[in-house]
């Protein structure tokens, strides 16, 4: 009879024992899954700000574009764009992170660019919007190789401008930079080479409406 209360002893200590020892192990355990569960929670943060961001510019540069499809040759139609692209980029992304503006005559599929005007985000410009209201525009004007008096609406063409035989193919490409907001961005600037955010440019082709 003591041999078996030794042996009963013997399994509840044992147990406790291997009880006391899972204990450990799942504490060790969680304490390492935590920095990566919070890692993975600030990663999925910065995807969906970052596609946020994606879809934000891009809906910028396609109203644009349309924009200035229907605007057309008119004087101010560049002031009208860049005002546009200001107000369609709304929190959480900023129009601080605005590089620059691209108003393009491109080829129909868009790979050539033929002439441009670049709008670097930075400074300030008085302009005239196409009603005649002047505004002030936080853009520093770059290259003026596309001016709106050089843009063609005509459905015949515009001899006068080259050879160009029906209504310019026009762009409005909007380059951003997102940077990241969670404290993720600190690690990745820490490591050799790491840059905490991506820089993007999303451009729409719309044609001219023609005039007859």
């Amino acid at each position: 009879r003591a041999s078996v209360l030794d042996a009963v002893r013997h399994l509840f200590a044992s147990w406790g024992i291997r009880r006391e020892g899972e204990k450990g192990q799942t504490l060790v355990e969680f304490s390492l899954a935590i920095p990566i569960v919070f890692l993975t929670f600030m990663a999925l943060i910065e995807l969906a700000l970052g596609f946020n961001a994606f879809v934000g510019v891009n809906r910028a540069s396609q109203q644009a574009a349309h924009l200035a499809a229907i605007a057309g040759n008119q004087a101010g139609t560049d002031c009208l764009i860049l005002q546009g692209i200001e107000e369609t980029i709304d929190a959480p992304n900023r129009r601080q992170a605005i590089v620059d503006v691209r108003i393009q005559r491109t080829s129909l599929a868009g790979n050539w660019a033929y002439q441009q005007q670049l709008y670097t985000r930075g400074g300030s410009m008085v302009c005239t919007l196409p009603d005649g209201t002047d505004i002030t525009l936080p853009y520093t004007q770059t290259e003026a190789a596309y001016p709106e008096d050089q843009r063609c609406t005509a459905l015949k063409g515009c001899p006068s401008l080259g050879s160009r035989s029906t209504v310019d193919n026009i762009a409005v490409g909007v380059k951003y930079r997102h940077d990241w907001i969670t404290p993720m961005s600190a690690i990745i600037t820490s490591l050799p080479g790491g840059t905490a955010g991506w820089t993007f440019t999303q451009r729409n082709i719309f044609r001219m409406e023609p005039t007859l």
